[in-house]
This record gives C-alpha cells, sequence and structure tokens, in this order.
C-alpha cells in the first residue's frame, strides 16, 4: 500500500501524506489533511476545499475517492521546503484552537495516536477538559465504551496516525446522570 494519495482538483496535482477521514466506499470526509504540491497547486486546491468543493483522490490501482472536509475548515500549518509546499488543514469543529474560549464548541473532537492505550487516555483527558464533572482516571475505559460513542475514523500518514477516532458526549447534566448512574450500580468506584 503506499502512503500517499494523489490528490485532483480542477487540473490541479498535489499530494496527500497524511489524511484522518469518515470513509465510505467512495468518499473521503477529511478532518485532518495534510498535502505537498507547488505552492500554486496548493492555492488552488485548498481554496477549492475551503470553497466546500470536492477533490478527487487516486491511490494506484484503486478506485478514486471524493474529498471534502466535514465541518468548518482552517489552515494549522503551511510550510515551504524548497519550491514544495505542505499545508495542514483541519475541520475546525473538531480541532478547535483553543479550547477555554470558544463559544461555538460541539461536543465532539478527533482522537489520534499510535495505539489505542493513547486514544483512549487523550479522549479521557479531551473529555475532562471539556466538562466542569470532576472525572477519574481510573474510569477511561468506562467513559471510552459507554459515554464517548467512539467512531473508527480512515487514517494513514505515520505512526502517530495509526488509530484514529471521532468521539462525542453528552452535555455536563446528562454525563453527570450516567457518571451517579455508573457510581451507583458500581461500575465507577
Amino acid at each position: 500500500m503506499n502512503h500517499y494519495l494523489t490528490v485532483k482538483a480542477a487540473g490541479f496535482v498535489t499530494y496527500c501524506d497524511a489524511l484522518i477521514a469518515r470513509a465510505t466506499s467512495n468518499k473521503f470526509q477529511a478532518c485532518f489533511f495534510s498535502f505537498i504540491g507547488t505552492a500554486s497547486h496548493i492555492k488552488a486546491s485548498s481554496a477549492i476545499l475551503f470553497s466546500g468543493d470536492t477533490c478527487r483522490g487516486f491511490n494506484h490501482d484503486e478506485p478514486a475517492v471524493e474529498l471534502s472536509f466535514l465541518g468548518n475548515v482552517r489552515t494549522c500549518r503551511n510550510r515551504k521546503i524548497g519550491d514544495t509546499i505542505n499545508k495542514v488543514m483541519v475541520s475546525a469543529d473538531y480541532f478547535p484552537e483553543n479550547t477555554s474560549n470558544s463559544k461555538d464548541l460541539i461536543n465532539a473532537a478527533v482522537i489520534y495516536g499510535p495505539n489505542m492505550h493513547t486514544v483512549q487516555e487523550r479522549a479521557f483527558l479531551r473529555l475532562d477538559g471539556a466538562s466542569s464533572i470532576p472525572l477519574k482516571p481510573e474510569w477511561q475505559v468506562w467513559l471510552w465504551d459507554e459515554i464517548m460513542q467512539p467512531e473508527k475514523l480512515h487514517s494513514f500518514g505515520g505512526r502517530q496516525l495509526q488509530e484514529a477516532y471521532l468521539i462525542s458526549w453528552p452535555e455536563d447534566d446528562l454525563l453527570q446522570g450516567k457518571i451517579l448512574e455508573g457510581i451507583t450500580q458500581q461500575y465507577l468506584i
């Protein structure tokens, strides 16, 4: 398997070297998208994605897939390496820049890591940071299974992207009720 996609948009060609996306049979809804190319091709392709349109991704002998973004898009890195540009775009809804100041945060996030233990630990920290309810680290697995509703995402691009999940959680009052029920039924100590 190749570790990149060839991405075509309005006649411009770039290469995707890292991706986290919801995947269906012929469509990727990206949450994290890193691509490489010439400055003009990166500029044109990113404009297409920012406008909400789709690109086509190819992985050699496999059928092409449509590539678009899941939610609002922002650039989190734009690096020039010689004549080549590496641009990283993310879904602003699932990768907020500053979680403490944003008023429009959704109760969801994309969590990724090299293994499930790291992903569950990061998911716990994200939930703990988003909630006003004190959570115990010992509850990590229970919260993952019963509260966070993890959805496995398609990912490639290196060891740190081996496991990727979209998690979501209820508002604090519902979360508190579920935690109290878990304590009452002795699932949580």
